[in-house]
C-alpha cells in the first residue's frame, strides 16, 4: 500500500509537469496573436484599493470615479454611510464593483468629502504594476550625463486571455478538465523564445519621457505566464537609460547635479510597488559611485494626459547627486596653496640674490601652469568660470605679484643703497601677501559653505 502511494504521486507530479510543459509548448508554437491595442470591458465605479486596505490605489481611466473629485492615496472611511471597518474586506471589494456607491473619503489635505459613484460599463486598459530596479549608475561626457541601468519588471493581468488559452491553444477538453485545478506556469528566457511570445500577446511599452534622454539598450529578459493571481504575466526587461543632468558647474568641484529617469507609458494603467525603498536605492547605489554621491531620491507616479480617446501616464525617478570635492582638495587646491605660499619663500633669500629669487618665483608660477595643463583634461569643459577656476586665477595672481614685488624690493634695495642682507619692506610684504592670500582662502571657504555662486544661477532641484 505504502508503494503503491508513493507511485501514485509520482505519477501525478510528472503528469503535471507534462501538463503544464505541454501547455508551454504550444503557446510558442501556435500561431496567435491578441490585439496590440488591448482595451478592457469593467463594469464598476472604478476603484480599486489598497491590498487589506481602505486607501484609494488606483482609479481606472474612463470610469464614474475617473471623472469625480476623488484621488488616488485618498482614506475611504464610509460606504453608503457605513463605516468601513464595520464592513468585510470582501463585501468592500464587492460593493465597489457591483452597486452603486456614496463614498465618504479623507483626502491628503486632511478634509472630508462625500462622492457619489455609479456603476458603469467602460473600456479600461490592464492595471500594469512598474517596479523597477537600479542596477548600476555612472555619471558619463563629463558630468553632462548620467547612464543608468534598470532592471524593469512588469506585471499585469488578462484573465480573458488566460481563461481563452486552452481553447486558442487547442487543448483536449476532457484532459483539461481533469487538470482543471492545476497552475499554468510557463516561464520564457531564451530571446527567440520572449521574441515568439511577444509577438503574440499585448504587453506595455514604454519610451523615455524626455526629448533630451533616451533609451540606450533595452532588452527582455524573462516572461512569466500564470493562471495565478495576482498577475498573469510578469515581464522583466534590463534597459540602460542615459538622461542629461541639471548641473552647476560654476560651484566646481563644489557642484551638485539633478537627473531624473522618466518613462511615459500608451494606454497604460499605470500602479507601482509599495516595497519601493528610495533609501535601499541611495545606499545600494552609492557603493557603486565614486566620484558622486547620492543626496536624495523619490520618485513620481503617474500624472495622466488624455489624447483622443486614449491615455498617458508617466512614471519619474530622480535623483540628487553631490560631488565627492576630496580628490580635487588633496590632488589640486593642496598643491596650488603649497606653490602660492613656496613663492612667497622669495622674501626670505637675501636681496642681492635676483637670481635665486627669480628662479624660486618663476618657478613656482611655470609649475602652477603645467600642474593646470596636467588636471585640465579632467575637469568639465564649460564657458563659465568655476569656483575652481577663481581660486586657481587668484592663485596665478599671487604668484604672478611675488614675481613683480621681488623685481621692486631689488630696484629698492640697490635705490636706497641699503646694506643689509635683507630689505627693509621684505619682512613686510611676506606677511601682508600671506594674509591677503589667506583671506582670499577665507572668503572661498564662507562661499562654499554659504551655497555661494559666482552669477548666483544654481540649479533648482
Amino acid at each position: 500500500m505504502f508503494l503503491r502511494g508513493i507511485i501514485l504521486g509520482f505519477w501525478v507530479f510528472f503528469s503535471s509537469v507534462s501538463w503544464g510543459a505541454e501547455i508551454c509548448e504550444r503557446l510558442l508554437k501556435k500561431d496567435f496573436r491578441e490585439t496590440s491595442n488591448i482595451r478592457l470591458a469593467y463594469n464598476d465605479v472604478g476603484v480599486v484599493l489598497e491590498e487589506n486596505g481602505s486607501f484609494i490605489d488606483k482609479i481606472r481611466f474612463g470610469s464614474s470615479a475617473f471623472e469625480s473629485s476623488i484621488s488616488t492615496g485618498d482614506q475611504i472611511i464610509e460606504i453608503n454611510g457605513e463605516d468601513i471597518s464595520n464592513i468585510e474586506e470582501d463585501n468592500v471589494k464587492k460593493f465597489l464593483a457591483t452597486r452603486n456607491v456614496s463614498l465618504k473619503v479623507i483626502g491628503s489635505d486632511g478634509e472630508a468629502k462625500t462622492i457619489s459613484l455609479e456603476r458603469t460599463p467602460y473600456l479600461g486598459h490592464p492595471i500594469v504594476e512598474f517596479d523597477i530596479i537600479l542596477r548600476d549608475i555612472e555619471i558619463i561626457q563629463q558630468s553632462s550625463k548620467t547612464s543608468l541601468d534598470f532592471e524593469v519588471h512588469l506585471k499585469w493581468r488578462n484573465e480573458d486571455l488566460i481563461h481563452k488559452l486552452p481553447l486558442i491553444l487547442g487543448l483536449d477538453k476532457a484532459k483539461f478538465a481533469e487538470n482543471e485545478d492545476s497552475e499554468i506556469k510557463c516561464i520564457f528566457r531564451k530571446s527567440a523564445e520572449l521574441e515568439n511570445i511577444l509577438q503574440k500577446i499585448w504587453y506595455p511599452n514604454f519610451d523615455a519621457s524626455d526629448i533630451t534622454s533616451f533609451i540606450y539598450r533595452s532588452e527582455f529578459h524573462s516572461l512569466l505566464v500564470t493562471s495565478n493571481k495576482p498577475y498573469n504575466f510578469h515581464l522583466v526587461q534590463k534597459i540602460n537609460y542615459q538622461a542629461n543632468n541639471i548641473s552647476e558647474f560654476q560651484k566646481f568641484p563644489f557642484d551638485r547635479i539633478a537627473t531624473s529617469a522618466g518613462f511615459v507609458f500608451q494606454d497604460t494603467d499605470l500602479s507601482t510597488s509599495a516595497l519601493y525603498n528610495p533609501e535601499f536605492v541611495i545606499d545600494r547605489a552609492n557603493e557603486n559611485l565614486y566620484e558622486w554621491q547620492i543626496t536624495h531620491h523619490d520618485f513620481d507616479c503617474c500624472p495622466t494626459k488624455i489624447y483622443g480617446q486614449g491615455v498617458q501616464q508617466e512614471v519619474h525617478f530622480n535623483f540628487e547627486l553631490t560631488r565627492k570635492s576630496f580628490y580635487y582638495i588633496l590632488k589640486i587646491i593642496l598643491p596650488v596653496i603649497f606653490l602660492v605660499y613656496l613663492s612667497f619663500s622669495v622674501f626670505w633669500i637675501p636681496a642681492r640674490e635676483l637670481e635665486s629669487k627669480l628662479a624660486v618665483s618663476l618657478g613656482s608660477l611655470l609649475t602652477l601652469v603645467v600642474f593646470q595643463f596636467t588636471f585640465g583634461d579632467g575637469l568639465p569643459k564649460i564657458n563659465k568660470i568655476s569656483i575652481l577656476d577663481a581660486w586657481i586665477l587668484i592663485s596665478y595672481l599671487f604668484t604672478g605679484l611675488s614675481t613683480i614685488i621681488t623685481i621692486w624690493s631689488y630696484w629698492d634695495y640697490h635705490r636706497d643703497h641699503q646694506t643689509g642682507r635683507y630689505n627693509t619692506i621684505d619682512k613686510k610684504l611676506f606677511w601682508s601677501l600671506c594674509l591677503s592670500y589667506f583671506l582670499f582662502m577665507a572668503i572661498f571657504g564662507w562661499a562654499i559653505k554659504n551655497n555661494w555662486n559666482i552669477l548666483n544661477n544654481g540649479i533648482t532641484v
